[in-house]
């Protein structure tokens, strides 16, 4: 069985199952990264200019992955600039980790909740995933994250992907 479902205010949602062969694997050759998509996840959009994708779950969840460019050095600057913006938006940010390798950050806007995650790329680009998702389905969501973050790396070849990563946050 491929979903789940669990019991939230009265109302059943399909939660994806951890299951490994329902995972897909998106990879960018524009900046040479690739992570893991969760399953119940489609992909809706991609950008024009090859930097990443959007996908979106039916619970109303979306996740972005994408890369850019930034100035040599600048790993910290665009991190930090990203959680302003974040705020900007009206994200009230409530996790931060930034280490010169990579970046996660986490926080709550009304009835949603953010988790941000950033790695350094062979090239000095970044690579991000950005998941919003429901504040109902946290717990189910808490779980997926942690693989996410994993997943989240430069291509073979390249040594710069972090060696451990944090749990995501609980809001």
């Amino acid at each position: 069985m491929k979903h789940a479902l669990l019991l939230i205010a009265g109302l059943f949602t399909a939660i994806p199952v951890l299951a490994a062969e329902s995972w897909t694997r998106y990879s960018n050759p524009r900046f040479d990264y690739s992570a893991e998509v969760p399953p119940g996840f489609t992909l809706t959009a991609e950008s024009d200019n090859g930097d990443g994708a959007t996908f979106d779950a039916k619970d109303g969840a979306r996740l972005l992955i994408y890369g850019a460019y930034v100035e040599d050095g600048a790993f910290a600057a665009d991190i930090r600039q990203r959680i302003i913006w974040d705020n900007q938006k009206g994200w009230q940010i409530t996790y931060e980790k930034v280490t010169p390798r990579w970046a996660s950050y986490s926080g709550a806007r009304g009835a949603d909740i953010l988790y941000s995650r950033a790695v350094a790329l062979c090239d000095g680009s970044i690579a991000y995933f950005q998941l919003t998702y429901p504040r109902q389905t946290l717990k189910a969501y808490n779980s997926l994250v942690g693989r996410m973050v994993k997943s989240l790396r430069p291509a073979a070849g390249c040594n710069q992907a972090p060696t451990s990563a944090p749990a995501a946050a609980p809001n």
